[in-house]
């Protein structure tokens, strides 16, 4: 008897806590969630120098209806010396289209971190077979490292 009292409490208090997750006090939208989970934050360095930083989120996980064909990531990068250009690889590949977003997009809401001085694009590359994506972003000098992510 003391065994299945001991179950019965132990399986009921367990089982309170299965259906949630990290988000589930904050009341976010399930976009928003998936966007906390696909977002990766970097500095973009040289040696110990700052260039810049950078957020970039993998869309093709948080909207599922987007083509197969086309890798898009949303990307919002702020680089201290103007005039610098940037340049973004997936896997070694070069991206197929960027285009520049103004402050407020489509996008912008999927990110906490909203700043005037930021550049936001919209970058799509051709759909790697592989399911593990490396991103890269350097600017000249700077690089941010490999950012990885997985396919869903």
């Amino acid at each position: 008897m003391k065994f299945l009292l001991f179950t019965l409490i132990t399986l009921i208090l367990s089982s309170g806590c299965a259906t949630k997750n990290a988000f589930t006090k904050l009341g976010l939208e399930e976009s928003e969630e998936k966007a906390i989970e696909n977002t990766r934050c970097a500095k973009i360095v040289s040696k110990d120098v700052v260039g810049g930083i950078f957020s970039a989120i993998y869309l093709n996980n948080i909207y599922q209806e987007f083509e197969k064909e086309h890798a898009l990531f949303y990307i919002s990068i702020y680089i201290k010396e103007k005039g610098n250009d940037f340049n973004v690889t997936l896997n070694d590949e070069l991206p197929v289209n960027i285009k520049k977003l103004s402050q407020i997009n489509k996008y912008s809401h999927l990110l906490s971190n909203k700043n005037e001085w930021n550049q936001n694009y919209l970058v799509t590359f051709k759909n790697p077979v592989d399911s593990k994506l490396n991103l890269l972003i350097d600017s000249g000098q700077y690089s941010s490292g490999l950012l990885s992510y997985s396919k869903d």
